[in-house]
């Protein structure tokens, strides 16, 4: 393909090729100075100058962020012939070419996802920049050598200027499906809050394989919108070959809240249930091809016997074709073995006694068990108990030992929860703006145990001039370990001059069998 120079639109680069086109028209091009691939996106605006002038003060901020999963802003150039954007080229594709080649999403791509786009959220947010249109077409994804996908955000605060357009031209370009409800009923208290709506409909999408709230040609935009104000979103379909999307029902619920005041809106609290969700998730893959068997035993047709030839090989020949000499035990073994023994023991009984009525003839039976004659009677005992008492003895012991370690794991969990009450947190270090206000507050979590902890969420409290609570905020502490001390940042709040801090939960190791298996139990306390 022949190259075109824009040299009077685009000074400086070379186009090589069109990439695609939506509400605008997105060129692949070369920066002629540095060599470097770069995505040209130029589109027609007719907005006010003063939204101009803003998403030019936002753009100055986007071209100094730079965040793996955010596409950096290298130029924009909005008082052009045609006002473009230059990015960096990703040449992935989109989230939306995901979906619709796969319809959904496998969990785990879901959960990179949403993990990487709340650390999209954690650069831009605090920056004052809102996406307002975060959808599969905005998410960009490049595959790495691992095989794994590494997702980027885009056309970020290009949704205000499509808002402020459509006022002028009457025509809407926001994407319906994935707008929140303040976006209908309420456009200008649109927050941070928004964002993460909007990301709650793209999971909800690549796990569900389809939008909560579907705009269609029959129901009109009317009606979709009253759905999307009044209506919950549907519950996610769990079926029996997949049981893991049940694990993302509180994570959803939280992010599509109708209000956005009790939406959850904090990037550490989602990277919190995505990581929670991704753990029950491996752990229900540790367990599911342990019970997948035993389910194709149980659901086999014992009537219609299916031909040794049409099965093929089994992956697991000792499930589904048990040996049929050899039956699967019972937790009644124990007593049909102390059957059998007892069963042993009349037998042996009879046979002495009837060795005893032939040898001895007329002679009364209570010779043979006289105190005189003790050696057949004690081998007949023995020969008759030996075999209940040593089962009776191992039971015991096994018994005494399944009790000592169900002991052991009470009194460790005791020892974990001791240690979650050692944890303290304290404010380190903060500054008070001349009018009020703190900034750059740093927030230190003491954990002085043994014992490792995947979540700690802390609340912070921030007290006007003379008081009273201004507002609170929640921040989290991810994989503390132990013996150790982090420090994280806090929230900065316009008000306040004081502040206080308290530990509202925490999440306890997952695997205590194995964390015991490091860290054995003693008798006094770990911490």
């Amino acid at each position: 393909m022949s190259t075109t120079r824009f040299d009077t639109r685009f000074p400086g680069y070379e186009v090589l090729s069109e990439l695609g086109r939506s509400n605008a028209r997105i060129l692949k091009a070369r920066h002629l100075a540095t060599g470097d691939l770069v995505a040209i996106k130029h589109f027609a605006l007719n907005t006010d100058a003063e939204t101009l002038r803003r998403f030019q003060r936002e753009s100055a901020i986007m071209t100094s962020i730079a965040h793996p999963n955010v596409v950096k802003v290298r130029e924009v150039q909005l008082e052009a012939e045609l006002p473009y954007i230059v990015m960096e080229l990703i040449e992935g594709g989109s989230l939306k070419q995901l979906i619709t080649g796969q319809q959904r999403i496998d969990v785990s791509t879901t959960i990179r996802l949403g993990l990487q786009m709340a650390s999209a959220f954690k650069a831009i947010h605090p920056q004052g920049i809102i996406h307002r249109d975060v959808k599969p077409e905005n998410i960009l994804f490049r595959p790495l050598p691992s095989g794994e996908l590494h997702f980027l955000l885009t056309d970020f605060g290009i949704a205000r200027l499509h808002e402020q357009s459509s006022t002028l031209t009457g025509q809407s370009l926001m994407t319906y499906e994935y707008a929140s409800p303040e976006q209908f009923n309420d456009p200008k208290g649109v927050g941070t809050a928004t964002d993460y709506y909007s990301l709650g409909v793209v999971l909800y999408e690549c796990l569900h394989g389809s939008v909560p709230f579907a705009l269609d040609d029959h129901s009109g935009i009317v009606t979709f919108m009253n759905k999307v104000l009044t209506e919950a979103p549907p519950a996610l379909t769990v079926t029996s070959q997949d049981q893991t999307l049940g694990l993302f029902a509180e994570l959803l619920e939280g992010l599509l809240k109708k209000k956005a005041s009790e939406r959850l809106n904090d990037p550490d609290e989602l990277t919190w249930l995505l990581k929670r969700a991704e753990l029950n998730y491996l752990q229900a893959g540790r367990t599911s091809p342990k019970t997948a068997p035993l389910t194709r035993v149980t659901l086999q047709n014992p009537a219609k016997p299916e031909p040794e030839a049409a099965r093929g090989p089994s992956p697991d020949p000792v499930v589904v074709k048990p040996e049929p000499t050899k039956p699967p035990r019972s937790k009644s073994s124990g007593k049909s073995l102390k059957l059998a023994a007892l069963v042993l023991v009349m037998l042996a009984g009879g046979a002495g006694l009837y060795y005893v009525l032939t040898d001895f003839g007329t002679k009364p039976i209570a010779s043979v068990v006289a105190p005189n004659d003790t050696t057949n009677t004690s081998r007949d005992q023995t020969a008759g108990t030996d075999v209940p008492e040593d089962l009776e003895q191992e039971e015991d012991t096994v018994s005494l030992r399944l009790a000592e370690e169900a002991r052991r794991r009470e009194q460790f969990r005791e020892q974990v929860l001791a240690a979650g009450k050692t944890l303290t947190v304290e404010p380190l270090d903060f500054k008070v703006g001349f009018f009020g206000g703190i900034k750059k507050a740093q927030i230190q979590l003491n954990n002085p145990s043994a014992i490792p902890f995947p979540a700690v969420a802390v609340q912070v409290s921030y007290f006007k001039e003379k008081g009273g609570l201004y507002k609170t905020e929640k921040m989290f502490f991810m994989n503390v370990k132990p013996n150790s001390s982090p420090v994280r940042p806090a929230p900065d709040s316009d008000r306040g001059i004081r502040i206080s801090c308290k530990i509202l939960k925490y999440d306890l190791p997952r695997n205590l069998d194995s964390l015991m298996q490091v860290m054995p139990v003693k008798t006094d306390s770990l911490l």
